[in-house]
């Protein structure tokens, strides 16, 4: 008999920038400085508690879907370019 897993994976991430020094990245174990953009991928147990992973911008798998993340318009407008840029980047890396 195997165990489920009791966490379900949200499909909506959200975005944001750290409010502290305290977040750590999932993909690359490094943490993640105040102020910079962070991507939160939402996780739901079932005894009703809720996880964040956070990743850098930087570390995000698909950054041309951010702009339709959930927080993209609370940014500030430095923040909003800094991924415009970074998905601008990717897009011509991915070429």
């Amino acid at each position: 008999m195997s165990a489920s897993n009791p966490w379900t994976r949200s499909t909506l991430p959200i975005i944001g920038t750290a409010m502290n020094d305290k977040s750590m990245c999932q993909a690359c174990k490094r943490h993640i400085s105040r102020g910079q953009v962070r991507i939160g991928v939402i996780f739901h147990h079932l005894n009703g508690y809720i996880a964040l992973d956070w990743h850098h911008l930087t570390c995000c798998e698909t950054p041309d879907l951010l702009p339709q993340v959930e927080g993209y318009e609370l940014l500030p407008t430095q923040a909003k370019d800094q991924v415009s840029t970074y998905i601008q980047q990717y897009q011509v890396l991915s070429i």
